[in-house]
């Protein structure tokens, strides 16, 4: 009886806190980093990430997620390259400069720059969501935390009004790696992302794959 309820409480306490809990705890930058640090010690040293991704998409007004699946690459001083493979092959790549997109693939000659009203601001909190940068998120969105046994989620409320318009908030899960992310739209959509990655050197950049973070 005693290890079972043992167990019971250890699943508990495991699960992932329902997004309206996350919200109740407040989080400074620096109790974030330490939480992040903690779970991932690497975290300042990764350079490099490769990995598959899962994404669905909620629209409001139909009942289905729109799925794709894909591969990705994070390049800290770069960028990350978004490959959707499955329903439509095509690539975004996000710099600190904006969007780039190939619509028909990664292989396409026409790129296309996405240099909208807003498209830098964009592309640098979906590089710091990837990178976990506690410092640039937190000059743009409030701060939520809950760790326990070495998994967290970090919640996030943007503050700045042209974000705000956009999405209303976005949670940010996992453990010894970012997991999940999901992200609610102000309009009432979402999408869920989970993602599979590993850390590898930088030298295992192709000059193929640094072509893809060029202007």
């Amino acid at each position: 009886m005693k290890h079972a309820l043992r167990w019971l409480i250890a699943m508990l306490f495991a699960l992932p806190v329902r997004a309206d809990d996350l919200f109740d705890h407040p989080q400074t930058p620096a109790r974030a980093q330490a939480v992040l640090r903690a779970a991932m010690p690497d975290l300042g040293q990764i350079q490099v990430l490769r990995g598959r991704f899962d994404q669905r998409k909620y629209l409001s007004e139909i009942p289905q997620p729109l799925t794709s699946t894909g591969e990705f690459l994070l390049v800290r001083d770069l960028g990350v390259w978004w490959h959707a493979q499955t329903p439509i092959d095509s690539a975004v790549t996000l710099t600190h400069g904006g969007l780039v997109q190939l619509d028909a693939g990664p292989s396409a000659p026409d790129r296309t720059s996405l240099r909208q009203p807003g498209s830098e601001l964009v592309a640098s909190v979906f590089f710091a969501l990837f990178t976990l940068d506690i410092d640039t998120l937190a000059r743009s969105f409030d701060l939520f935390m809950t760790d326990a046994g070495g998994r967290w989620q970090l919640g996030l409320r943007p503050r700045d009004a042209s974000l705000a318009a956009w999405f209303q908030q976005a949670i940010i899960s996992g453990g010894a790696r970012v997991e999940q992310v999901r992200l609610y739209e102000a309009a009432g959509d979402r999408t869920e992302i989970d993602l599979d990655a590993t850390a590898q050197p930088r030298s295992s950049l192709t000059p193929a794959e640094r072509q893809r973070f060029e202007p």
